[in-house]
C-alpha cells in the first residue's frame, strides 16, 4: 500500500515538474475573459485535461476579476496563448469602482496590476503550476494642465487653475490621489526645478475636480513674480505620474479707464468699446445744416433687441423708441446700462438719422 502511494506521489511530482506556465499575454487595453486565459503553457508530459483560474489584482492586492476556464486538452509541447480551445466557464467581477470600470471599458485604469494563473488538473483539481506577472497600464493615460497657459500673464491673486485627465476620479483605489502644487520661481530656475527644490506656496491633496481656485488663505501672489504649478498622481505617497511643469507671471490688473467719447462707425468690425462702470459715452457728429431726429437701439450678441434709455448731453432723457433731437455739430450721449438692467456681454448699438443712415458701436459690458 505504501509503495502504491509512493508511486502515485512520484508520478504527481513528475507531472508537476513537466508542466509550467511560461508567460501571460495580457494587454491593459484588452481585458476580456478570453485574454485573461491567454497563457503560454509548456507540457513536458503526455496530453492531459486541465483548467485555468485567472485572477486580476490591483496594487493594493484587491481582487478585481476572476475567470475560470472549462476543461481543455493540454497537448504535449508548447501550447500557445491563443489555442482556440479555452472557453470561460465562470466570470466574476469584484464590487469596487475599478472592477466596474474594467467591466464597462474592457481596459485597465492607469497604474500597476497583477495577474495570477493557476493551472489545475481537471480530474483531481490539483494545482500543477502557478504563474504571476505585473501589468503596467499607461496606454491611454493623459494628465494635462489647461489654464492658465504656460508662460501666461494673469491679473488675479486668486486665479482659477484648470487641468484634466483621462479617467474618472471614481476608479482611484485606496492610496491613490491627485495633488496640485504651486511655488515661486527663483532667479535662473526652470518651472520644474522650482517645484523640485522650493517649498510649496500651495499644496492641495485629494483633488476631485478639474478646477481649483487659488485659495484665499494661501500665501499671496506678488506682483512681478513668476510661479510654477503642476498636478501629480500619487500612490501610497509616491509620485507615479505628473503633468508638465507650467509657469505664469502675475501683474496687477491695470486701472479701468473710460473712453470719452467714442465715435460711431458705418460698419461693424472686430473692434469694440468696453463699458466700464456700466456706462457708454459716445458722440454723433451732424454734418447737415439743420437739426433732426435720430433713433437708437441696441441688440445683444444673439440678435435680441434690448430696450434702453439714452441721456442726451447728460441732461435730457428719452427712451430708445423715442426720437432723440440732435443739433448741428458734435452731439454727445451717455447710455447707463445698470438703469436698464442690461446683463454683461457683447452688444451692438445702432443709431439711425433722419436720412436713414446707420451708425454702429459694438461694445462689451464686463461683469
Amino acid at each position: 500500500m505504501i509503495s502504491i502511494l509512493a508511486g502515485v506521489l512520484f508520478l504527481s511530482l513528475c507531472v508537476r515538474a513537466q508542466v509550467s506556465v511560461v508567460s501571460i499575454q495580457l494587454q491593459p487595453f484588452n481585458i476580456t475573459p478570453e485574454s485573461m486565459m491567454s497563457a503560454a503553457i509548456m507540457n513536458g508530459a503526455s496530453e492531459q485535461q486541465v483548467e485555468t483560474v485567472s485572477k486580476l489584482y490591483n496594487f493594493n492586492n484587491e481582487l478585481l476579476l476572476t475567470v475560470k476556464s472549462t476543461p481543455f486538452n493540454l497537448k504535449q509541447g508548447l501550447n500557445s496563448s491563443f489555442d482556440g480551445f479555452r472557453k470561460a466557464a465562470s466570470i466574476e467581477y469584484g464590487s469596487g469602482n475599478q472592477s466596474n470600470y474594467i467591466k464597462t471599458t474592457h481596459g485597465l485604469p492607469s497604474g500597476t496590476f497583477k495577474i495570477c494563473i493557476d493551472l489545475v488538473l481537471s480530474k483531481t483539481n490539483e494545482v500543477l503550476d502557478q504563474f504571476c506577472d505585473e501589468v503596467e497600464s499607461e496606454f491611454n493615460q493623459y494628465l494635462y494642465l489647461v489654464f492658465p497657459a504656460d508662460k501666461d500673464t494673469i491679473e488675479s491673486t486668486t486665479p482659477l487653475l484648470a487641468w484634466t485627465h483621462s479617467e474618472p476620479f471614481s476608479v482611484l483605489s485606496q492610496g491613490e490621489y491627485y495633488r496640485m502644487i504651486l511655488t515661486e520661481i527663483k532667479d535662473k530656475q526652470s518651472a520644474q526645478e522650482a517645484l523640485d527644490i522650493n517649498l510649496p506656496m500651495m499644496s492641495k491633496n485629494y483633488l476631485t475636480t478639474h478646477n481649483l481656485q487659488y485659495p484665499y488663505d494661501a500665501k499671496e501672489l506678488l506682483e512681478g513674480k513668476k510661479y510654477a504649478w503642476q498636478v501629480q498622481k500619487l500612490v501610497n505617497g509616491v509620485v507615479t505620474n505628473k503633468t508638465e511643469a507650467w509657469e505664469f507671471f502675475y501683474r496687477k490688473k491695470p486701472e479701468d479707464k473710460e473712453v470719452k467719447y467714442v465715435a460711431l462707425k458705418h460698419v461693424i468690425d472686430a473692434s469694440f468699446y468696453t463699458a466700464y462702470n456700466a456706462r457708454i459715452y459716445f458722440k454723433f457728429s451732424e454734418e447737415y445744416n439743420s437739426p433732426g431726429n435720430i433713433i437708437a437701439s441696441i441688440k445683444s450678441d444673439d440678435g435680441k433687441k434690448v430696450s434702453i434709455t439714452i441721456l442726451k448731453d447728460q441732461e435730457k432723457t428719452n427712451t430708445a423708441s423715442d426720437a432723440i433731437i440732435k443739433s448741428v455739430g458734435d452731439n454727445r450721449f451717455v447710455l447707463d446700462l445698470n438703469k436698464e438692467n442690461v446683463k454683461p456681454g457683447f452688444y451692438v448699438m445702432e443709431i439711425r438719422n433722419e436720412k436713414k443712415e446707420l451708425y454702429y458701436l459694438k461694445f462689451y459690458f464686463p461683469e
